[in-house]
């Protein structure tokens, strides 16, 4: 892997999209960006790592999700009301879920087809 590939593997998108939620809820905010930076991480970094073993993928994402729960556990408040009914970790493994997701997705969709 490339040293760029490292960097944005482990970029704690779950974390940061949190953050950023949260914080926009207390300063009564919205959070405009929120979805669009979403959605251009996971198609960036689902490019980045594209041709990563599946192995080595799957590695990467559960380090990157536990370093997401434990900014979270250091930098968000678990506010019992508004990450009803998980909690704040559940929050954060359910978006690493979906960014994760994302990103098989984007490998799929990138997969050269056989040619016969």
């Amino acid at each position: 892997m490339k040293a760029y590939q490292i960097i944005l593997a482990f970029l704690p998108i779950p974390f940061l999209f949190h953050f950023y939620e949260y914080n926009s809820h207390l300063q009564k905010h919205e959070a405009v960006f929120l979805f669009p930076l979403f959605i251009l991480s996971t198609i960036g970094v689902g490019i980045t790592l594209k041709r990563v073993k599946w192995p080595l993928f799957l590695g990467i994402n559960v380090m990157m999700t536990v370093f997401s729960l434990i900014l979270g556990s250091f930098f968000i408040v678990d506010d019992g009301s508004w990450f009803k009914p998980v909690g704040r970790d559940g929050a954060i493994i359910f978006i690493s879920f979906i960014y994760v997701l994302g990103q098989l997705i984007i490998r799929w969709v990138g997969k050269p087809s056989p040619i016969n």
